[in-house]
């Protein structure tokens, strides 16, 4: 059968179409597949390589903390035997106290007893006088021995420094060489001691940290043995290993038991000649893989086989972690992967043809009889009729083409003067919108289920880098990229779904993370279906970091008002404390001995009120005394001070002389901010700062503090924005190790630190007293390359100096016979303030509450002082100095307080004495309150 020339045409570019379609799917397709799978079972092998890296990081980390573990239980061991040790002494001289036998006898007894005392792995007691002579050794060559000469590998003295600091701080541990027992060698030892004063000795023990060292090296063995076992066990793809060998190029763990503890450095790679292990730490600092030639277990001798390696260097043992797999290994499941793929795309291309052959045939049959028909229309005949009768497309073309003929030229004009009338409004229309969608200050995109975009505005094509004739059209995933792709996708495949999602999204641009919110709404079709979205896509960055600032404002402002709530109620335990332990060194100063207890606790009680301090400063809640001040002097005065107390190599810059900045601060808290921010950078430049960054750097460095005054009119950011107003700037600038980011983030929190030994009150500090002084804080640090600490404090005129004038001095009995009024709502703070006004010569009256005190005011004649806390319950303090001024003029007002509170407005001739305190405050307190003259 003769087939038409329509025919031939469509099967014959059909079946050119399925060819080539088919030619290039596997052209670009079937190889691309293969490298990927190969690559994917290549990335896997260093995948697992990578994971065993991690687990011999987890090994060393372990170690590391084992070690520690088993220094503190050294440690725990040492003070039991030394309590022992003690206990013996003290026994000894007892007996001496109760006569039983002579002091040098018993000085002998205890001497003697100790060097018989052994423990551990021939560990002992030893004792030194404060002359640093041997008191007990049990080695003949140190007994009665003055070592005051014996020194360390720095070539620092032994015993002295012990001897010091035993005395000064009462107990210690210090790590020095010392001999074995056999005395053939120095080892480093780690020894306990402690002062015994009423004896005049130091007694210590000691254990060498070698035996430390031999348990770690056992846990390091056990270690390695489990890692053996699993990687022995571990394969990949069929017949590929890991194993580890060390720099000196010896086997450590190798699936061929074997293998290992040999030396491997002789092997060579047959197709360079150079030694194998050299090769693999080459590839391990690239950080690339190693291929080269190798035999196989069932060919051996024949090194003709592709290998690939991955190696890692782990510093931390000093090795090296390899694989091993053959190459066509990985590349036989894509090479059955093409072939599969090669077989389907030929059945689908037979399928195609025949499928090309039937609708061909179908569509050219009934064509064929139109065409004959037009041929006749076109000849003149407008009554020819084609008489095809179909309920498809091509029917329907028929149908109207036979009813097209007759008015066909009156149709085909009407229908020009209507396309160029629509066509006009269109292009108006579209141009409105164009400019409406591009002045929106929104991102808006239109996408069709395909992924493609079917218009966007410029805001839109600026957001993905491109210009709006070049997103149109374009797939999605070329656009954003893979990365964004899978963070859309589960959020496009909702909104296919029929579902409107919105989301946020952060992605780099410029140097800064941009935030996006983006709103996707499915557009509906014929029948309902989804045939595509609409995007919609705003900038919220700004809006993320104010909501970030602002929440992290929340959290140190409920962090603050906790410490401030805790050192409010400590205020008044310590109070109670100070002033016990005051009174009974005073009342019992002849007990023998007992004035050795009391001191270091007065001593703690005094550091408990400066951690409160520091607590009350974070939290804003501190009593602040603001007024002007002469910051450039100030600072002038302190380098003075900071000079004497800082190592010769920290150099330190201040303003130059003749320079004047005011500020308005409470000047006692302001230069205590400021030296605790000298001590940090102190700490900071000698390598005793922030975290493990001063290890190794040199011990000096440099200060610098500038001041200078700042106008803030637009917007600034510290640690929140800045109002606008006119400040003082104070920069304290370091050369030190700088904060790592993480430290940084928590820098102001209170007990937070990174130093060996520290409150983590310093910064929290400084931040309370900035923000209670309405100032601003920042700073400015990267790791390794110093801190700067920025604040902004009020500024203020200058004003004329004026030199504060000392209270009088109270001689004794200067206020004896004069009656005091004591109003205090705690029962034991009130107790210590009456004793101490006792024994200050003051007959006292007590009130639990202000309205208590009030009335005790009106009733009793004689008062010449009111001591009232502000905070109570009924009356507050503040209003109570106020009425009690009215009705007795000539009283002296002492207001106590352990917080900042809203104080009103105070009586101007009012003193506030600060909780805790001791008698000498209260003495000045009383002192600084005027006594007006009656009127």
């Amino acid at each position: 059968m003769v087939r038409s020339p329509l025919f031939l045409r469509l099967f014959s570019a059909i079946l050119i179409t399925l060819g080539l379609f088919s030619a290039a799917a596997y052209v670009f397709s079937v190889p691309f597949i293969e490298e990927k799978a190969y690559e994917i079972e290549r990335d896997a092998s260093r995948t697992i390589l990578d994971n065993i890296f991690e687990l011999v990081g987890k090994i060393r980390g372990g170690l590391e903390e084992q070690r520690t573990a088993t220094v503190d239980s050294y440690k725990a061991r040492l003070r039991d035997v030394l309590s022992l040790a003690v206990g013996y002494i003290e026994h000894v001289h007892a007996r001496a106290d109760r006569g039983e036998l002579p002091p040098e006898e018993a000085r002998r007894e205890a001497m003697e007893g100790l060097k018989a005392l052994r423990y551990g792995n021939g560990d002992y007691v030893w004792a030194i006088g404060y002359d640093s002579v041997i008191l007990s050794h049990p080695s003949p060559d140190y007994q009665g021995r003055d070592a005051a000469d014996l020194r360390d590998n720095l070539g620092r003295h032994i015993l002295p420094t012990i001897i010091a600091t035993a005395k000064r701080e009462g107990e210690g541990f210090q790590t020095y060489p010392w001999w074995r027992p056999n005395g053939d060698e120095r080892a480093l030892k780690l020894s306990y001691f402690r002062d015994l004063p009423k004896r005049g000795i130091v007694v210590g023990t000691g254990a060498y940290l070698a035996d430390v060292d031999a348990e770690v090296e056992r846990r390091k063995a056990e270690a390695i043995d489990d890692l053996r076992q699993a990687l022995r066990r571990l394969r990949i793809a069929r017949t590929g290993y890991l194993y580890i060998f060390d720099s000196a190029n010896r086997m450590i763990i190798h699936p061929n038991a074997n293998i290992e503890g040999t030396a491997f450095g002789d092997l060579l790679n047959p197709a360079t000649g150079h030694p194998i292990a050299e090769e693999l730490k080459a590839a391990a600092s690239r950080g690339e893989p190693l291929t080269y030639l190798w035999d196989k277990p069932d060919d051996p001798g024949n090194y003709a086989y592709e290998k690939i390696s991955w190696v890692r260097h782990f510093e931390g043992f000093d090795w090296y972690i390899a694989s091993s797999v053959y190459v066509e290994e990985l590349r036989r499941s894509s090479v059955v992967l093409g072939n599969r793929i090669l077989a389907i795309g030929m059945v689908l291309m037979a399928a195609g043809s025949l499928l090309g052959y039937v609708a061909v045939d179908r569509l050219v049959r009934p064509l064929r009889r139109l065409a004959d028909t037009a041929a006749q229309v076109s000849g003149g005949d407008l009554g020819a009729r084609s008489g095809i009768c179909r309920g498809d497309e091509i029917g329907l073309l028929a149908s109207a083409f036979d009813g097209m003929v007759g008015r066909l030229r009156d149709t085909v004009a009407t229908l020009d003067s209507r396309v160029r009338s629509r066509t006009a409004a269109l292009a108006e229309v579209e141009a409105r919108q164009r400019v409406i969608l591009d002045a929106i200050p929104a991102s808006i995109a239109g996408l069709d289920r395909d992924g493609r975009l079917t218009f966007a505005n410029r805001r839109w094509a600026e957001l993905v880098g491109r210009g709006k004739d070049e997103v149109l059209g374009r797939d999605l995933a070329g656009l954003v990229g893979r990365r964004a792709m899978a963070v859309l996708r589960p959020q496009l495949d909702r909104c296919l779904a029929g579902e409107a999602a919105t989301f946020e999204y952060a992605f780099p641009r410029d140097g800064r993370t941009l935030v996006t919110k983006t709103t996707l709404i499915p557009h509906r079709g014929e029948g309902g279906t989804v045939a595509g979205l609409f995007v919609l896509t705003l900038d919220v960055t700004d809006e993320k970091q104010t909501e970030r600032q602002l929440v992290e404002a929340q959290r140190l402002k409920a962090v603050g008002q906790l410490s401030g709530g805790l050192a409010h109620d400590f205020n008044n335990l310590l109070s109670i404390i100070i002033g016990n332990l005051s009174a009974a060194r005073e009342r019992y100063a002849a007990v023998d001995g007992l004035d050795a207890y009391l001191e270091p606790a007065q001593r703690a009680g005094r550091r408990g009120a400066d951690i409160t301090a520091r607590l009350l400063a974070f939290s804003r809640q501190q009593p602040l005394k603001p007024q002007p001040v002469e910051l450039c002097g100030l600072l002038r005065d302190m380098a003075v001070l900071l000079r004497r107390s800082f190592p010769s190599s920290i150099a330190i810059g201040v303003p130059e002389e003749g320079r004047e900045c005011w500020t308005i601060a409470d000047q006692t808290q302001l230069e205590n901010a400021l030296v605790n921010l000298a001590i940090n950078a102190r700490d900071a430049i000698c390598g005793d700062g922030r975290g493990d960054l001063g290890a190794g750097r040199p011990s000096g460095g440099r200060l610098d503090i500038a001041v200078g005054t700042r106008k803030v009119e637009g917007e600034l950011l510290f640690d929140e924005p800045v109002r606008p107003d006119d400040y003082l700037e104070i920069r304290v600038a370091d050369s030190g190790c700088g904060f790592t980011p993480e430290a940084l983030a928590r820098a102001v929190e209170p007990f937070f630190t990174t130093k060996a030994l520290g409150s983590g009150l310093g910064l929290s500090m400084v931040y309370g007293f900035v923000k209670q002084s309405r100032g601003y804080l920042r700073i400015d640090s990267r790791a390794g390359q110093g801190t700067t600490v920025s604040l902004l404090l009020p500024r203020a005129e200058p004003v004329a100096r004026s030199v504060d004038a000392d209270p009088p001095a109270a001689p004794d009995g200067a206020w004896g016979g004069q009656l005091a009024l004591v109003a205090e709502d705690n029962d034991d703070v009130r107790q210590v303030m009456r004793q101490q006004l006792v024994d200050l010569g003051f007959s006292v009256v007590e009130a639990a509450s202000g309205d208590e005190a009030v009335e005790l005011v009106g009733q009793i004649d004689g008062l010449s002082l009111l001591v009232t806390d502000i905070v109570m319950p009924g009356l507050p303090g503040v209003d109570l100095a106020r009425r009690a001024r009215l009705l007795r003029p000539a009283m002296r007002v002492v207001l106590v307080s352990g917080f900042a509170v809203e104080y009103g407005d105070l009586p101007p001739d009012a003193v506030i004495l600060r909780k805790p305190w001791d008698k000498r405050d209260l003495v000045a307190a009383i002192g600084h309150a005027t006594e007006p003259a009656p009127a």
